[in-house]
């Protein structure tokens, strides 16, 4: 029998969380007669080991994405394996809620891209969950076109086939620059309030801080983009309160959490200059 929707996570280094997401997950895929494809993206962990173990349920597929270090060609990778027309992403260190993808599947009934709303406050401490936005309502990418979010989004297979796959080349925000290319191929993005998806934040500084410096390298490049094909851009400026909020809370670097706000802060504004640079066109 073919199942009513094909569920795709990316799989690297994620044996801590994963065992949360599908015991969320699984139920709501059985339920529904859905299947499950997990992509193995070079992990180092004990990753393989927990993959081979949940292997030998019917409803679970295993692949492997090894050509390259991207959630982007993990994906992909798994969209190749999916056997149905509606394909639903997220996470591996996130929380789907209950309920999500009965949500996303009705969804697709009348829309061709969904994407959903984000806990931030349930997997992450407040220091973190009030330092970025509420994540209950579409995003936008600098106001200029909506953005589904790469762990709760779901697309049919037209879709797919018109956008095409996510962009391997990118390291961070493959799903902005894939939502862009939704907007440029004439489909609308819609917000699924009840497809939420508890969002876990990296809580090291070293890693929010290289993770801010992929974004903020990046985003000029879609701004570039979005510029060439939408003929407008984000103001040159875009960040200054970013700016203005790094240089008034400089003493947050005394606490742990006043750290990790700094670091992702920091992180991003250094990317966006860096990126700047690299894309020839400034957004700061």
């Amino acid at each position: 029998m073919t199942p009513t929707a094909s569920i795709v996570i990316p799989c690297f280094n994620v044996v801590d969380t994963l065992p949360l997401q599908l015991e969320k997950l699984l139920p709501q895929i059985e339920r529904l007669g859905a299947e499950l494809i997990l992509v193995d993206n070079n992990s180092t962990d004990g990753t393989s080991r927990l993959l081979e173990d949940v292997s030998k349920r019917p409803d679970i597929t295993i692949s492997n994405a090894t050509n390259v270090q991207s959630a982007a060609h993990a994906r992909n990778v798994g969209v190749a394996a999916a056997r149905t027309d509606r394909m639903l992403f997220c996470d591996a260190d996130d929380v789907v809620g209950e309920g999500w993808v009965g949500a996303m599947i009705a969804a697709l009934d009348t829309a061709d891209i969904v994407t959903g709303s984000l806990d931030i406050s349930t997997l992450n401490a407040p220091a973190l969950s009030t330092s970025r936005g509420d994540g209950q309502t579409t995003a936008s990418f600098y106001g200029l076109f909506p953005i589904a979010h790469g762990g709760n989004v779901a697309c049919s297979r037209r879709a797919w086939n018109d956008v095409g796959p996510f962009d391997e080349t990118l390291v961070a925000i493959e799903d902005m620059e894939w939502s862009l290319r939704a907007t440029i191929a004439g489909h609308d993005i819609v917000h699924e309030p009840h497809a939420v998806v508890g969002y876990r934040y990296r809580t090291n500084p070293g890693e929010l801080w290289r993770q801010g410096l992929r974004y903020g390298m990046n985003r000029p490049i879609v701004a570039r983009m979005a510029f060439e094909a939408l003929g407008r851009r984000p103001a040159r400026w875009a960040g200054a309160r970013s700016w203005a909020w790094l240089t008034c809370n400089i003493g947050r670097a005394r606490t742990a959490a006043g750290r990790a706000q700094l670091a992702w802060v920091a992180g991003n504004r250094l990317g966006n200059l860096v990126g700047s640079i690299n894309a020839r066109f400034v957004v700061l």
